[in-house]
């Protein structure tokens, strides 16, 4: 009896040793300029590092008016869709910020809770959608850049879907003397603002510039 117990015992660890090494996770580029559809046990990394030069701290000041932006890259966040229970893993950018109008009303300020978590999803802001600059407002000139698309939310009116698009200017690039991000915040078409709810959007849409902090 104790002979076939350990027989058995061996049996299981030879099939999980042989289940573990037969299983080879593809990595692909997170940016494709065709439709990607997610595949199962496949790793999108972002390979031109068009998210990790976004990485940092941020600030645009005019006046009375601030925007700070304190932005991480989470490597390979594993992703479950519950939906449909397809899981694969993807770098994602996740950040808070801190927003004062031209009134000089501190309307947002979140940075503090950006070490709170490491999943992308309980941050105001989150994202890892790269696109031609062309399908962007943010320049009408370039050709083969890059930007990237990322979620900003209002904690106090989280039914408007805001998305902002940015792109990094290099140091020296320009005639610029320090790494800039210019990023412009749209609402996205569909909104449903719940009845009673104010209707007002409390971050300014539009054009930033911002300067790179740290």
């Amino acid at each position: 009896m104790m002979m076939t117990r350990i027989y058995l015992i061996a049996i299981a660890l030879l099939t999980a040793i042989s289940c573990k090494a037969q299983f080879v996770q593809e990595t692909k580029p997170l940016y494709d300029d065709g439709f990607r559809r997610a595949q199962e046990n496949t790793y999108y990394k972002d390979f031109g590092n068009d998210l990790g030069r976004l990485v940092g701290k941020w600030r645009f000041i005019d006046g009375t008016e601030t925007l700070e932006i304190d932005l991480v890259l989470k490597e390979q966040h594993h992703t479950n869709l519950s939906y449909s229970g397809l899981q694969f893993d993807q770098d994602f950018l996740y950040g808070e910020y801190k927003y004062t109008n031209e009134e000089s009303e501190a309307l947002v300020n979140s940075l503090a809770d950006l070490q709170s978590s490491v999943d992308p999803f309980d941050h105001l802001i989150k994202g890892n959608y790269i696109t031609n600059i062309n399908n962007t407002e943010l320049c009408e000139t370039c050709t083969n850049e890059l930007a990237v698309k990322l979620h900003i939310d209002d904690p106090q009116r989280d039914y408007i879907p805001y998305r902002m698009y940015i792109q990094h200017i290099p140091a020296n690039s320009q005639g610029n003397p320090m790494e800039q991000i210019r990023l412009v915040i749209r609402i996205n078409d569909m909104t449903i603002v719940p009845e009673g709810e104010p209707t007002d959007t409390r971050i300014r849409l539009g054009f930033y510039t911002l300067n790179k902090v740290e």
